[in-house]
């Protein structure tokens, strides 16, 4: 696992100095995303791992699901990962170009953990609270979660920002056990 991540951080942190250097980040953000996407289809999945499949059908079958509309480059980097090997550090590899495409931004990545679905008015207000706090522009990944009973909890990085009644009860319990 650890060799996954070091090899997907290598690969994602040469596309993004290329994208730069290129002024093409967004290109790259665009069908890096489509490949990440593509592959996660679980036949496509299960050819580009297996080993027994020679290298030349892989790069076949990808070239035509890829076809013209993406960037010679992006599908180049990703055949040289499945050459090398590492067809499962694409994911991560994905996951890494979007962080490093962000902190190019300015833009934190906040995962919102509510108890119930929230609306775009909700959503909004959200969004300009931990704005103020952190002093980044934020983009929202959401995730409903009934275990939290209200509220909301939100990470920022290594931050976490916690007003959730589930955590709001282990406090009190906390507390009174302590006496």
């Amino acid at each position: 696992m650890a060799r996954r991540v070091t090899a997907a951080r290598r690969y994602a942190d040469a596309a993004f100095e290329i994208g730069l250097a290129a002024g093409t980040l967004d290109a790259w953000e665009r069908d890096l995303a489509t490949l990440g996407a593509t592959l996660q289809h679980p036949q496509l999945r299960r050819l580009m791992d297996h080993p027994a499949v020679p290298y030349a059908d892989k790069e076949r079958v990808l070239r035509r699901v890829a076809g013209d509309a993406l960037e010679p480059g992006t599908v180049s980097l990703v055949l040289l990962m499945i050459r090398r090997g590492r067809p499962g550090a694409i994911a991560p590899m994905v996951a890494r170009f979007g962080e490093l495409l962000r902190r190019e931004r300015g833009i934190a990545l906040a995962h919102v953990h509510t108890a119930l679905p929230i609306d775009d008015e909700q959503r909004a207000a959200i969004a300009a609270r931990l704005e103020a706090l952190t002093g980044e522009h934020i983009e929202m990944e959401e995730t409903v979660d009934p275990g939290l009973i209200g509220g909301i909890a939100v990470r920022i990085g290594d931050r976490l920002y916690d007003a959730s009644v589930r955590s709001r009860l282990e406090r009190l319990r906390a507390r009174l056990t302590a006496v």
